[in-house]
């Protein structure tokens, strides 16, 4: 190539790289000027020195932009016709359908085969409850005039709470000459000044309902006492226009010293009383000074309507009958016979209806506090009492009281104790009622006075608060509280047939200050013996260790699980270990073993009748707490798991508690 051509060549490649770099100059020009007329996020990517079809923009619009940029609808037409795609949706919707297909198979079947929620009855507030028997008298004085009242009630309602109670069960505390510990009334509506004022009722109420337990009051409608203003205008006989001459029970007798028949009272004693002013006889069951209400007057009935409706007015929920057995005489008067009247039954019936038809009144179905209570007051065989629940199609008491307990004194023999609790239990499976059980009150000795001390104490309230039903516990029971011995105190004077009840009336022993810190006065009734080291304070202070106290709190809280509130109640006897089990179905099943003998016994609870009921092991979850020696109480600490197909040794008044979990399994 010559050097002309040469030359030639460099001009034109100088020529071509001044174009490129003119039109690339221009080129970014158009598009500084492209993007300046659009949004400031778009980008343009150019491919060569002209613009084509081929230059990608990309145009990355910002928020406030309306529009919306994506696939054109020829291109989505484009992909939903594309084999590949039209492919890829049908599998993934046939997975779609297997899978969910498959959850509702799964569904079903956990439905079908899995484990039921455990049945739970419909029950009362009072089944399976902790009512606690209190006498007001008894209780605590708060203004020093020796006697207990509703302030000194309310002022307590912590500790009660503290013993799992469900309900109170208050004695009585109306106006009364106090001629038989308060039970002998003058005024049904109305509060004793002893114990305060309407309005201390009503704040009682207010306290207990605030701390989710329920108020029973006792009711006394055999009797009045000879103040009643019934009783007194019913002594006049001679004007023929006084309405209150049938309010009682008046008869002629031969003459002033011959009675009309020969009945006799609870005490033993001439049941007819002479009276001066009208020239006849009256008629008590009780002691002279409670003549016994005529309750075939209508009038009379319709009286005592009215003061149970005053109460439920107040809202109380309850009502416990006193002297029911004794509520009607046989009209004829023939000598000897004193069992219980149709009228009974059919009396108890009407005011079961009244307490039904008050419970669902537009008032309280706001307030949703509907059931109340009406429990009947009697000491008869299971078979009678069970009359009492519903007699002739009609029903009575939702719970007549069970107090076959009451008959334990020592020595009772375990197969003593097997016997009261088939007794009951059995009329109560028959009649598909509730149980209710009970080992004092206000008219029986304490039971650590029957037993003969302490010893026996936990055992006892582990039989208590473990069987079916209802429990009631009467007030210093907890703790151990012996009967008051009247005799000793020759300061205090009592009628003989009070001397022979007043000893369970001793006042409630708060701590081992002057008069167990129940008053700062004087004592209406002395205090028991043995108060400076049985009293609430020392049996709950901190290193008080096990008490009784402590004792009876855990197994009212152990009565609230669902095998001890409606499971079915089995029992046997081996030697002097009565045991039985509590087991409600899908729910955690256990057995009781109390020695109530006078020696040691060994029993393996699966050679029993009841080893079909068992597993093979049980956890301790209670005791009582009495197993002297060191080594034994590591035996039986909680949550120690005892074979229960191996002997077990119990020394007299030890018992214990063990569980063990339902069996689930989905097949």
């Amino acid at each position: 190539m010559t050097r002309a051509e040469e030359e030639l060549g460099d001009e034109k490649t100088a020529l071509k790289s001044s174009e490129h770099e003119e039109s690339s100059t221009i080129r970014t020009d158009e598009v500084e000027a492209s993007l300046k007329t659009k949004d400031s996020l778009s980008v343009a990517f150019v491919n060569g020195s002209e613009r084509s079809a081929d230059d990608l923009i990309i145009d990355m619009k910002g928020k406030d932009d309306d529009g919306f940029v994506g696939l054109k609808k020829a291109d989505l037409q484009k992909f939903a016709s594309d084999p590949y795609w039209v492919r890829l949706r049908i599998i993934f919707l046939v997975l779609f359908a297997i899978i969910w297909v498959a959850m509702l198979v799964a569904a079903i079947v956990i439905i079908v085969v899995a484990p039921k929620c455990p049945p739970r009855p419909d029950q009362e507030w009072w089944e399976g409850a902790v009512i606690y028997q209190l006498n007001p008298n008894s209780f605590l004085d708060t203004n020093g005039d020796g006697r207990g009242d509703l302030k000194g009630i309310e002022e307590k309602l912590g500790y009660i709470k503290d013993l799992k109670v469900t309900a109170l069960n208050l004695g009585p505390f109306y106006p009364s000459p106090r001629e038989d510990f308060g039970y002998d009334i003058y005024d049904f509506k109305s509060v004793c000044g002893h114990y305060g004022t309407l309005d201390d009722f009503a704040a009682l109420v207010v306290a207990l309902h605030k701390q989710g337990m329920k108020l029973i009051l006792d009711f006394i409608p055999n009797h009045t006492s000879l103040k009643h203003k019934w009783f007194v205008q019913s002594r006049n006989n001679s004007d023929i226009s006084n309405t209150f001459r049938d309010y009682y029970i008046w008869r002629s007798g031969q003459n002033a010293t011959i009675p009309p028949n020969n009945w006799l009272n609870v005490y033993g004693e001439p049941a007819w009383t002479f009276d001066d002013a009208r020239k006849e006889y009256y008629y008590h069951s009780y002691s002279k000074y409670e003549p016994d209400l005529n309750l075939r007057n209508q009038d009379v009935i319709q009286l005592l309507d009215d003061a149970l409706n005053f109460w439920l007015e107040k809202e109380v929920d309850g009502f416990r009958l006193i002297g029911v057995e004794h509520l009607f005489e046989p009209e004829h008067l023939t000598d000897d016979d004193m069992k219980v009247q149709p009228e009974t039954y059919d009396l108890i019936g009407r005011w079961r209806e009244l307490m039904n038809n008050f419970s669902f009144s537009e008032k309280l179905r706001k307030s949703r506090r509907f059931s109340r209570l009406l429990i009947a007051d009697i000491d008869e065989t299971a078979n009678k009492s069970a009359e009492f629940f519903n007699h002739n199609g009609r029903p009575g008491a939702h719970l007549p009281t069970n107090k076959v307990l009451q008959r334990l004194t020592a020595p009772s023999s375990a197969n003593y104790v097997y016997s009261l609790l088939n007794e009951w239990s059995e009329v109560i499976r028959s009649n598909s009622k509730i149980a209710n059980w009970q080992v004092g009150d206000y008219n029986t000795s304490r039971v650590v006075t029957r037993m003969g001390g302490k010893d026996c104490l936990n055992a006892i309230n582990m039989l208590l608060l473990t069987l079916p039903g209802t429990a009631m516990v009467y007030n210093g029971d907890e703790l151990g509280m012996k009967d008051v011995v009247l005799e000793a105190n020759s300061n205090y004077s009592f009628p003989q047939n009070l001397i022979l009840r007043a000893g369970q009336h001793s006042p409630m022993q708060w701590s081992d200050k002057l008069h167990a810190g129940f008053t700062s006065g004087n004592p209406w009734i002395p205090i028991a013996e043995g108060y400076a080291e049985t009293n609430v304070e020392a049996e709950t202070a901190h290193g008080s260790g096990t008490s009784h106290v402590k004792v009876f709190q855990s197994l009212a809280a152990l009565k609230q699980e669902p095998s001890f509130q409606w499971g079915q109640f089995s029992v046997a006897v081996n030697k002097s270990v009565v045991f039985y089990v509590r087991q409600a179905e899908g729910f955690a099943g256990y057995l009781v073993a109390i020695n109530f003998g006078p020696q040691a016994s060994t029993v393996n609870f699966r050679e029993s009748y009841l080893k079909d009921m068992l597993p093979e092991e049980g956890e301790i979850v209670a005791t009582t707490h009495n197993f002297g020696e060191t080594s034994r109480h590591e035996n039986y600490r909680q949550k120690t798991v005892i074979n229960l197909g191996t002997a077990v040794y119990l020394k007299p008044t030890e018992g214990i508690v063990l569980k063990w979990e339902p069996k689930t399994s989905f097949f």
